[in-house]
């Protein structure tokens, strides 16, 4: 059975309602996963739906469980002020026992009956508690379950889910996924939980069970545990549609091919999906596979290996020194080899994958191997493209812009080795779904001053001459074009506009690496601006600040105890910002890939989050003065790029193209 064989009612109100056997127990029957946040929760619940529940473990069902311990106002008090003194360990410890201590207080048929599920992996669950101070305790009451055919439903309201919930006036809002909008608050429950499971919420800490607690819940288990089918892991994730799309066609070219999506619409999940799927088919098969995922940065590389965990994924990290993962990759390889079974799964940054220690073990490999590689347009180059196994069978490639800027060689050696692009998913796809959210767009036209015009007329001059080095020289544009210091003028203008507004929170900054004739950062100015002038709590954010560093203001950001971020290039491949609700975008370069980037990183959905604006600088000579009709056409056509999505965009469009008809630009 699935969702669609049920009578899903619209609302449920205990008294004229049960939701225990007019909702839960039916869903629960028909699904394959169920997600859930709660503020209180007890076993009791469980015996409540207890036909419902059994079914969803006989069926393979997977359900998370976000809980709050269920503390007394002297309790709570005593653990917001542990957690300013005390370790995140000591903390979670005394969390821990006040779980425990509410297992054993509970009736035992109940308690053995949510022990068993806990221990066959039937259900899974993680701790919650405020990061501030106060007695704010998790109060969630929201949950999304799927069916076998991915249709889904989510709920919310009231009804906490414990014995007493449903003799109290309790009412729950039901959402199916029949209409955008539903879809739209489906994605939005789904994403709160999601952002919540994975310790990426700025307000709250999830702990998960240590193998102590794990320990004693198993304790209080029977033998009737068994009777449930054995955990597979990651079957707790909820493929959307079009990314079981893309897993099908991939499989159907013969496991070639690159997934061409927009960033934010869940590229590492579709790619994690396609790598286990293959796995398990080569478990079955009782066959070897050493799979490797490549990506660009060590910070990459740590994002990928924690969602990874959830696919069940133990990756070997390798990055820096080789004498930290080469002796115990060598010998997982070896007893791979000896035994000619078993997958075995490294993650590589580029550096390393080019590195003649991988390059050596790399060589020594005679089973099947696998690539994946993430951000697979920095791949285009003769060093990494060489350094790619010419003998992986399987191949996949992720990007959002598959396009080198300027290197139509290197674009066409990476299709030759992943395979043309098996499935797209583009940004104006994401957003029209409700992946992405929707967006405005102001573009402002920046004019040289005269010492950056007689600059821009120097460098037109080398872009002209065939002798000179044309990169080189674009190189110069890029630069002269981002530093543009009336730029900082128009920024302030805006800034004091917002502020006066109460609209600067969470506020997006990027800046270029551009240094003025005294030596002044680009940068620093910003930063001087807001913090010091307009007093915006404000934090860099560049390749100085270390990993901890970073997660620290992003937490801040997103808690609003930081109003704005300043960052260069940073921010533009794999570290998320989605709580940005507004972009001022200083600096581009006249590469596509990295406009694109930046833009759908501050569509990334958030709690709270329904629109994102973007502020942009479209740059020309002073008035009355000649220009580069070649130059002036990239600016135009950024904006043109921004423009063509944003709500906004039919009040735009007069003022870029006038402009590009004033300096005669023809757009065809």
């Amino acid at each position: 059975m699935t969702f669609k064989n049920l009578s899903i009612p619209l609302n449920l109100t205990t008294g004229y309602q049960n939701p225990n056997d007019d909702f839960f127990s039916p869903v629960l029957s028909c699904a394959k996963t169920f997600d859930v946040g709660v503020g209180y929760f007890s076993s009791n619940w469980l015996a409540d739906v207890k036909n419902g529940i059994h079914q969803f473990a006989l069926n393979e069902g997977r359900s998370r469980w976000i809980i709050s311990p269920n503390l007394n106002v002297k309790d709570a008090e005593a653990m917001n002020k542990g957690f300013e003194i005390k370790s995140i360990d000591q903390m979670q410890n005394e969390l821990e026992s006040f779980v425990l201590d509410e297992l054993a207080l509970m009736d035992i048929d109940s308690r053995t009956l949510l022990s068993n599920l806990i221990v066959a992996g039937v259900l899974d669950f993680k701790i919650s508690y405020p990061l501030s101070g106060g007695n704010n305790l998790f109060h969630a009451k929201m949950g999304i379950a799927t069916d076998v055919e991915n249709n889904q439903i989510a709920f919310n309201g009231s009804f906490n889910l414990t014995g007493n919930a449903k003799s109290n006036w309790e009412y729950i809002d039901v959402y199916v996924d029949e209409t955008t909008r539903e879809q739209q608050r489906i994605i939005s429950i789904q994403d709160r939980f999601n952002t919540l499971w994975i310790g990426e919420d700025a307000f709250y800490q999830v702990f998960t069970p240590s193998k102590k607690l794990l320990a004693g819940i198993d304790s209080f288990s029977d033998a009737k545990k068994k009777n449930y089918p054995k955990k597979n892991e990651g079957t707790h994730i909820n493929l959307r549609p079009y990314q079981q799309k893309a897993m099908q066609n991939w499989s159907e070219n013969k496991g070639h091919g690159m997934y061409v999506m927009a960033t934010g619409s869940g590229k590492t999940i579709t790619a994690l999906a396609t790598v286990q799927k293959l796995k398990n088919k080569f478990i079955k098969q009782k066959q070897p596979l050493f799979i490797v995922f490549v990506l660009p940065l060590k910070h990459l590389l740590d994002q990928w290996h924690d969602e990874a965990a959830e696919f069940g994924f133990e990756a070997t990290k390798c990055y820096e020194k080789s004498l930290n993962w080469r002796e115990t990759l060598s010998e997982k390889l070896s007893h791979q080899s000896i035994h000619k079974s078993g997958i075995v799964k490294a993650m590589v940054t580029n550096a390393t994958l080019a590195s003649e220690n991988f390059q050596r073990l790399l060589r020594g490999v005679k089973v099947p191997i696998m690539i994946v590689a993430d951000e697979a347009h920095n791949l285009g180059s003769p060093t990494y493209l060489d350094a790619l196994p010419k003998n992986a069978e399987y191949r996949l490639g992720l990007t959002a812009t598959p396009f080198r800027h300027n290197d139509e060689e290197g674009t066409e050696a990476l299709f030759d080795y992943f395979g043309d692009a098996v499935f797209e998913f583009s940004l104006e796809d994401a957003i029209n779904a409700g992946y992405l959210v929707k967006y405005r767009y102001y573009p402002s036209v920046c004019e040289f001053n005269y010492d950056e015009y007689q600059d821009y007329k120097a460098i037109t001059k080398k872009l002209e001459n065939d002798e000179q080095s044309k990169l080189e020289a674009e190189n110069e544009m890029d630069l002269l074009l981002g530093g543009a210091s009336n730029k900082l003028i128009i920024l302030r203008n805006q800034l004091e506009e917002l502020q006066k507004n109460n609209q600067l929170q969470h506020t997006l900054i990027y800046c270029g690496s551009h240094t003025d004739d005294e030596g002044s950062r680009q940068i620093e100015k910003v930063l001087s601006m807001l913090g010091q002038e307009l007093g915006i709590k404000t934090r860099k954010f560049t390749a100085t600040e270390s990993l901890e560093e970073r997660k620290n203001i992003l937490d801040k950001f997103a808690r609003c105890e930081l109003d704005a971020i300043v960052a260069i290039k940073c921010l533009d491949e794999g570290v998320d910002v989605p709580a940005t609700k507004q972009a001022f975008v200083i600096s581009s370069t006249s590469n596509p890939r990295e406009f694109i980037q930046r833009r759908g990183r501050v569509l990334r959905r958030s709690p709270g989050k329904e629109e994102a604006v973007i502020y942009d600088f479209i740059v020309v000579p002073p008035n009355g003065e000649d220009a580069n009709p070649a130059l002036i056409e990239k600016e135009v056509r950024r904006g043109l790029e921004y423009n063509y999505l944003a709500e906004n965009r039919k009040e735009n469009e007069t003022l870029l193209l006038n402009l590009a008809d004033m300096h005669g630009v023809q757009l065809q």
